[in-house]
């Protein structure tokens, strides 16, 4: 297993040819300028709840199609005690994955995330406190649903999610109608609103909605989960626990990684 330092560069050189400066968040027409050379991929908005949410595509043959959704960036100013003016990320982890991956695929920004608005209602509880919240919710199930309408012949879906994205992951998958086989991926995922908030000392995500405690999951959606073993963020044995007890779960711990588990290799049906 490759280790987490190497992994993170390798992902920061390939981004760095991709989107730009990887130290630095790239708003929509950057990647749309930056990514207009690659054939195959498209750059577009899609709208949710009155929000214009960025989408990165490419088609495939075949039936299945796969929507990844990004962590939370930066939903904080360093030192955790300001609300960032931009949570776009800096350096976004699973952009590579989408673009390197082989069949029909949707990069799913969120709610005034890549600059996109509107402004008036980009407001900063969006991506703090609610950033897991019925609208932001509902906003990227709109948006993914419509990208699904105009493919009538995709009925597999797979939502993949790291940190922060498997939480919407899971919450999206709830309540998309468009197709009816979902598979979820959630790496490195919080499962526990509750308790990552307070094993990190950070004050309660009080307009979001915590997987933990909902009830009434949804019948037939697969729910994989992949911690890292080495993961101080999300820490495999505070959310194993909460991760098996939710129904249609598979939880894998993978060795040797952090944070920035796991690479498709990992989690990827071996089929696909």
């Amino acid at each position: 297993m490759i280790v987490d330092k190497v992994r993170s560069l390798g992902m920061a050189l390939l981004l760095s040819g991709l989107v730009g400066c990887v130290s630095s968040p790239r708003h929509y027409s950057q990647i749309a300028t930056d990514l207009a050379p690659r054939e195959g991929v498209s750059v577009s908005m899609l709208q949710g709840r009155g929000f214009d949410l960025l989408a990165i595509e490419h088609l495939a043959a075949g039936p299945g199609a796969t929507v990844f959704i990004e962590g939370d960036g930066r939903p904080w100013q360093i030192g955790g005690r300001h609300v960032s003016p931009d949570p776009t990320p800096g350096s976004p982890l699973l952009l590579p994955q989408m673009l390197a991956w082989p069949g029909t695929a949707l990069y799913l920004g969120r709610p005034c995330y890549f600059g996109l608005g509107p402004e008036q209602q980009c407001k900063p509880e969006l991506w703090s406190f609610s950033r897991y919240s019925p609208e932001v919710v509902g906003a990227m199930r709109e948006a993914a649903d419509a990208w699904l309408m105009g493919l009538p012949d995709i009925d597999e879906l797979t939502l993949v999610g790291h940190s922060g994205g498997g939480v919407l992951a899971l919450l999206v998958a709830e309540e998309l109608t468009a197709v009816e086989h979902i598979r979820v991926v959630a790496l490195s995922t919080p499962v526990s609103l509750q308790r990552w908030t307070a094993l990190h000392g950070y004050q309660p995500l009080g307009g979001s909605v915590d997987p933990a405690r909902r009830d009434g999951w949804r019948q037939g959606i697969e729910r994989h989960f992949f911690f890292g073993a080495l993961d101080r963020n999300v820490p495999a044995a505070h959310f194993v626990p909460v991760a098996e007890a939710i129904p249609g779960s598979r939880v894998t711990v993978e060795e040797g990684v952090g944070h920035l588990c796991c690479e498709p290799e990992v989690w990827r049906p071996r089929q696909q």
